[in-house]
């Protein structure tokens, strides 16, 4: 076996790693995006009680707009 082949071997599996510590974490995070009501954080359940509808709507609206930003695939 040559350097070349050897470095080669040892960049692919950094890599490897690297692209499969990226796809877990990138799960991670969608799957904390996609959450059941009743398991809100503390400041979300406190954005929304006591706030009429429309601006229930208009606030969901505007949280739809800035996730679409970085949902793209």
């Amino acid at each position: 076996m040559n350097a070349n082949r050897i470095i080669d071997m040892i960049v692919r599996q950094i890599m490897r790693r690297l692209v499969s510590k990226g796809v877990d974490k990138g799960f991670d995070v969608a799957s904390r995006m996609g959450g059941k009501p009743d398991q809100q954080s503390g400041a979300n359940r406190r954005q929304t009680n006591g706030l009429r509808p429309s601006q229930n709507l208009r606030q969901a609206q505007r949280m739809t707009r800035q996730m679409r930003r970085f949902m793209k695939f």
